[in-house]
C-alpha cells in the first residue's frame, strides 16, 4: 500500500474541522479554551477562527472574565448562517425536515407511499415537492439552505448518489441525486438510512460521546448502522450495515433479496404481516397497504389475548432478541440503539422481554459491556441523521462545498466521517 503524506492543506482541513465541531457543539467558547481541549496550537486556532468569522460562519458572542488574566472573546456559531433539510425515503413513506444550523426544527412533511411499485420520477417529485413545501411554509429560500441529505433504502453508492439496488421497489443503478439537481440547485449529499439514522444518533442522540455503537433499524426493511471509533464503518463497498440480509435459518422463507431465512423476513414488517396473516382466515387478515397501522393493530390485538397475535408478537420478540444478540457478538458496541418505526413500536412496549432474549443468546462478555437502549431521535431519526450527513461535510469543509466532476456535472466529494 502506498503511503501519502499529508500536505499542509490536509492538515489545515483536518484541523479547521475540529476547530469548528468544538465551537459548533460546545460555543460560547474562547479560542484559548479551543485549543487547549483539542490540543491545537493558539496561533492555528487564531487563524482558523479569523477565517471562519471573515466568512460570517462564527460571530463573537461575548467576553469571558478570568482572574489576573486578560479577557477572552467568546466565539459561537453565527445562528443565521443558513438552513439544513434531512429527507427520509423510507419504504413506506417520505419524511422531509426542515432545520436551522442549530438543528431546531422549523418544519416537515409527510407523505405515505401505497403503490406496490414506485418508480423513481415519483419519488425524485414528492421529495422536491417535499422540499419545496417546507422552505416555502418557513419563509426560506433555497440559496439559503447549505444542503439536503437523503436517508435511502438498500445499496446505495454516496460518492455518485446512485441507488445500486432497492428491492422493495426492483431498482437498480439509479441516479438520484442527478435527478434532484435538475429541479433543485442546493448541494445535495444521498446515502444508506441506517447509517444516517447512527449519524443522528452519533451527533445528537443517544450516542454522544460514545465510540462504539450499533443502531439496527427495523421497519419495513431492516438494516443497522456502525459507529467505531466516533466514525461511520461504511466496508469496501459502503454495504457494511445490511443486517437484514444476514441469516438467521438457510432453509428459511424466500427473502426479496434472493436469499433464504433472512433476519428481514421474521422482524421486517411484511414477515411479520404475512406470519399473523398465515394463522387466520381470510376476514382477518391484515392489509400491509398501511404497515404502521397494520402492526400497532397486531399489538393492539395481541393486548385482546387474541392467540395468533399473541403467537405473531412473541416469535417477534424472540427473532428480534436473536437478531440483536448477533449484532452485539459481531460488532461488541458500547451501546445498542433500537430505532425505526416498528422497532420502535415493539421496543416501546417489549423491551424488557427482548433484552431478555438477548441474555440468552449474547456473549456474556460482550453484553456486559453493551447497554441497549430505545433511539433517542425517534420516528424523525433518520431524516435528522440525514441532515446530519450535510453538517459532516459542513464540519469537513469549513463551510464550503467541494466538489469534483462525475458525468460531466458537479457532485459533492465523499469522505470518511467522524462523528
Amino acid at each position: 500500500m502506498n503511503y501519502k503524506k499529508p500536505t499542509p492543506r490536509d492538515l489545515r482541513r483536518v484541523n479547521s474541522a475540529e476547530i469548528l465541531r468544538k465551537i459548533y457543539f460546545e460555543g460560547p467558547i474562547s479560542r484559548l479554551e479551543v485549543s487547549q481541549q483539542i490540543g491545537i496550537s493558539p496561533a492555528t486556532v487564531t487563524n482558523v477562527v479569523n477565517d471562519l468569522l471573515e466568512k460570517k460562519i462564527l460571530v463573537e458572542s461575548g467576553i469571558k472574565r478570568s482572574e489576573g488574566g486578560r479577557p477572552s472573546t467568546l466565539m459561537t456559531i453565527n445562528a443565521e448562517y443558513g438552513f439544513f433539510i434531512g429527507v427520509e425515503v423510507g419504504e413506506t413513506f417520505i419524511q422531509v425536515e426542515l432545520f436551522d444550523i442549530l438543528f431546531n426544527s422549523i418544519g416537515k412533511t409527510f407523505h405515505p407511499l401505497v403503490d406496490a411499485r414506485i418508480n423513481v420520477n415519483q419519488i425524485v417529485l414528492l421529495m422536491t415537492d417535499g422540499i419545496e413545501e417546507v422552505l416555502q411554509k418557513a419563509g426560506v429560500a433555497e440559496k439559503e439552505v447549505i444542503g439536503a441529505g437523503i436517508g435511502f433504502p438498500g445499496l446505495v453508492d454516496p460518492v455518485k448518489g446512485v441507488s445500486i439496488f432497492t428491492p422493495n421497489w426492483g431498482w437498480h443503478s439509479v441516479s438520484v441525486t442527478n435527478l434532484l439537481r435538475k429541479r433543485l440547485s442546493m448541494p445535495m449529499y444521498l446515502d444508506n438510512g441506517a447509517k444516517a439514522m447512527a449519524i443522528g444518533e452519533a451527533l445528537f442522540g443517544a450516542g454522544r460521546g460514545v465510540s462504539n455503537m450499533a443502531v439496527l433499524l427495523v421497519g419495513t426493511g431492516v438494516g443497522s448502522g456502525i459507529i467505531s471509533e466516533r466514525a461511520l464503518f461504511r466496508g469496501a463497498a459502503n454495504n457494511a450495515g445490511e443486517f437484514g440480509h444476514t441469516s438467521l435459518n438457510a432453509d428459511g422463507p424466500l427473502c426479496r433479496c434472493g436469499s433464504h431465512g433472512c433476519v428481514e423476513v421474521y422482524i421486517g414488517a411484511n414477515g411479520i404481516i404475512e406470519r399473523y396473516n398465515s394463522q387466520v382466515p381470510e376476514g382477518r387478515k391484515l392489509t400491509s397497504g398501511d404497515q404502521i397501522a397494520a402492526i400497532q393493530s397486531l399489538i393492539d390485538a395481541s393486548e385482546r389475548g387474541d392467540a395468533a397475535a399473541v403467537r405473531t408478537i412473541d416469535e417477534t420478540i424472540r427473532y428480534m432478541g436473536v437478531s440483536i444478540a448477533n449484532l452485539i457478538n459481531a460488532i461488541n458496541p458500547e451501546l445498542l440503539l433500537l430505532g425505526g418505526w416498528s422497532g420502535l413500536l415493539f421496543g416501546s412496549k417489549y423491551l424488557a422481554r427482548i433484552e431478555d432474549v438477548v441474555s440468552k443468546y449474547a456473549l456474556q462478555q460482550s453484553l456486559a459491556k453493551t447497554t441497549i437502549r430505545l433511539a433517542q431521535l425517534g420516528e424523525g431519526a433518520v431524516a435528522k441523521g440525514a441532515a446530519g450527513l450535510v453538517l459532516e461535510h459542513f464540519f469537513e469543509n469549513a463551510g464550503e462545498s467541494e466538489t469534483l466532476m462525475v458525468g460531466g456535472r458537479a457532485v459533492e466529494k465523499e469522505k470518511s466521517r467522524t462523528v
